[in-house]
């Protein structure tokens, strides 16, 4: 399904919105949003939300285009668009599969998203990259709650936070953020399934 002229601030609520409803894979494209479905996913509910979203922003319901695609190798397909990249003012982004040289004026980070959320595209991601450049202090202690890939926790490591944490409750995503710290050789960085502990 291709959802036309997405303004950004609704992104996320589509996303969040359709999240339980059999979404096999989003694809943002500047102002479209592409959802891939299961086949017996009930398109007509999907549309009806879609336009309740954008009702109570005030705004028309956006153009939807649907069509029906082959299966692939989706994440090899995936893959080839995913390209290193800078982030924010310190860091580069460099897919675990390339050979890229990372520029002398920044950090790499070697990522394998896998199934978990943390890419380095997102909007919410790269503001916090930007926010950690600026508070992590020497003698601090970094907890990254829903670490996702791990691109964070790796991140306030690379920029000297002593002590780091990740956790999530997705245990796929734990897995996902424990190799791309080894693989980003940051051994004080730390990974655990579940919450923050309750007192």
């Amino acid at each position: 399904v291709l959802f036309r002229s997405v303004p950004d601030e609704l992104k996320d609520a589509v996303i969040g919105e359709l999240s339980e409803d059999g979404v096999a894979g989003i694809w943002e494209n500047g102002p479209q949003l592409i959802l891939y479905f299961e086949p017996r996913s009930n398109l007509d509910n999907v549309e009806r939300r879609i336009g309740e979203i954008f009702a109570r922003a005030q705004l028309g319901a956006p153009r939807i285009v649907r069509s029906q695609v082959e299966d692939c190798d989706w994440t090899a397909e995936w893959r080839k668009s995913y390209k290193s990249f800078p982030i924010a003012k310190d860091f580069y982004v460099i897919p675990s599969w390339e050979e890229t040289a990372c520029p002398p004026d920044r950090l790499a980070i070697r990522i394998d998203p896998g199934q978990a959320f943390g890419t380095g595209t997102h909007e919410t991601t790269q503001l916090v990259m930007e926010a950690l450049s600026r508070w992590i202090e020497p003698s601090g202690v970094v907890l990254d709650v829903g670490t996702g890939s791990g691109i964070l926790a790796i991140a306030a490591r690379l920029l000297g936070a002593p002590e780091v944490f990740g956790c999530d409750i997705d245990p796929v995503a734990v897995l996902v953020a424990r190799a791309n710290i080894e693989r980003n050789a940051e051994s004080k960085v730390s990974t655990f399934c579940g919450s923050r502990s309750e007192e």
